[in-house]
């Protein structure tokens, strides 16, 4: 077992952006076996996983992750990988004491905002997008993108106190990804007021309908372009677009990059 010092991770470091006010941005990727034993990291770091995938071990439990998959580790957390898929690419969002204690927040509520997976995979690809082309606003916007995690774990705790019927249109929602649901039908199978479902979806989603619908298809989109499997235009119309152009504009503004961009990562 051994520990890792701040922007060091097991694979090989392909890039690193670091604001020098407590973020860290490390680009990861795997394309031989590394060491499969466990080890630890000084820092907490969310991982978001672009491409491959491998099993993932804590002292409590186990799961195999894959791409469009998001972890946290929490600093000097025991853990270790088998199994990785080659190649493998990682985005890792490292944060220092320092910073949470200037935002005041600490490392439960980033842990918790990770279940909040799909709005908090778009704020690392907005992170990691800001040093693509780094300019001298880019320090603030990173940082301002990651104070938004604890945004995200705020409705998180917002979701899990609502009415039951919040629940309920979560999981018809995400069942219905592909569609189009307008109010008046999502009102009619809930038996609601459509009124009610209008006044307090911001509240318990965080957005408006159309714009968590548009989330959860861009979300299905992120490991199918990452595969190379099918065109843009089979990947748009997979995920209930109805052209290409309304796909490429919705992509860009939910993650910052352009599908083709994305694709080369």
């Amino acid at each position: 077992m051994y520990e890792l010092e701040k922007e060091k991770y097991l694979g090989s470091t392909k890039n690193i952006f670091n604001t020098n006010e407590g973020i860290a941005i490390v680009e990861t990727e795997y394309q031989n076996t590394v060491y499969e034993g466990w080890h630890s990291h000084n820092n907490a770091h969310i991982t978001l996983f672009l491409k491959g995938g491998t099993t993932e071990k804590r002292k409590n439990f186990s799961e195999t992750v894959g791409s469009g998959s998001l972890l946290f580790y929490h600093s000097d957390e025991l853990h270790l990988n088998q199994n990785t898929l080659f190649p493998s690419r990682n985005i890792n969002i490292e944060i220092e004491d320092n910073l949470l204690k200037e935002l005041q927040i600490n490392e439960a509520i980033i842990e918790k905002s990770i279940q909040n997976s799909t709005v908090t995979k778009f704020l690392i690809l907005k992170i990691f997008k800001e040093t693509q082309n780094a300019d001298t606003f880019s320090n603030d916007s990173i940082k301002m993108l990651f104070s938004q995690l604890s945004q995200a774990s705020n409705y998180l705790d917002k979701y899990e106190k609502s009415p039951f019927w919040v629940k309920s249109l979560h999981e018809l929602l995400n069942d219905s990804w592909n569609e189009t649901p307008n109010l008046q039908d999502l009102a009619k199978v809930l038996n609601l007021n459509p009124i009610t479902i209008s006044k307090h979806f911001p509240k318990y989603f965080g957005c408006t309908l159309g714009e968590y619908m548009r989330r959860i298809k861009i979300n299905r989109a992120l490991p199918l372009i990452q595969s190379n499997e099918a065109n843009l235009t089979e990947i748009s119309f997979q995920c209930g677009f109805a052209d290409q152009s309304h796909f490429i504009r919705t992509f860009k503004n939910q993650t910052g990059f352009l599908p083709k961009q994305f694709q080369k990562l």
